[in-house]
């Protein structure tokens, strides 16, 4: 019985000295897939409108994204990516910051219509860390370097 007690104990010490290790681990994973959802969901976006020559929009609302490009005759919009839940999948949240867009449009050359000139930034957070996402006027992704 006391070696059991001992042994319990031995685990229970360890589970205390990495169990906030795994838990920082899973965060910053969630992160890195939602950063990566968001920038799929851009090249998306920006790969259809250049691949079909019509207008493709990427919406971002109540923290999920689609994809959806104007097609036919009649010009109805077809969506054909998403949507991507980031709270219920990736358990992150995204927010536009500093004014940017909810709904963007790329054009048949596969920018941003109309061009705002400035750099959009939507960031991602969740319980313990937060990334930003910035877009330039093209409609491509920036590096990491990009600051809040």
């Amino acid at each position: 019985m006391l070696e059991l007690i001992v042994v319990i104990s031995v685990l229970a010490v360890l589970y205390l000295m990495i169990g906030p290790r795994i838990a920082e681990m899973r965060a910053k994973s969630s992160l890195r897939a939602a950063r990566q959802a968001l920038s799929s969901a851009f090249a998306a976006a920006r790969g259809a409108a250049l691949q079909k020559g019509k207008t493709a929009t990427l919406t971002l609302a109540s923290n999920q994204a689609t994809v959806s490009v104007l097609s036919g005759l009649t010009g109805a919009a077809v969506q054909i990516y998403g949507p991507i839940r980031f709270d219920v999948s990736l358990n992150s949240t995204l927010t536009a910051l500093s004014g940017a867009p909810t709904s963007i449009a790329f054009d048949a050359r596969g920018l941003i219509s109309p061009v705002t000139g400035l750099i959009t930034k939507y960031q991602l957070a969740n319980s313990t860390y937060a990334d930003t996402v910035c877009i330039s006027a093209a409609g491509i992704i920036l590096s990491r370097s990009c600051q809040l």
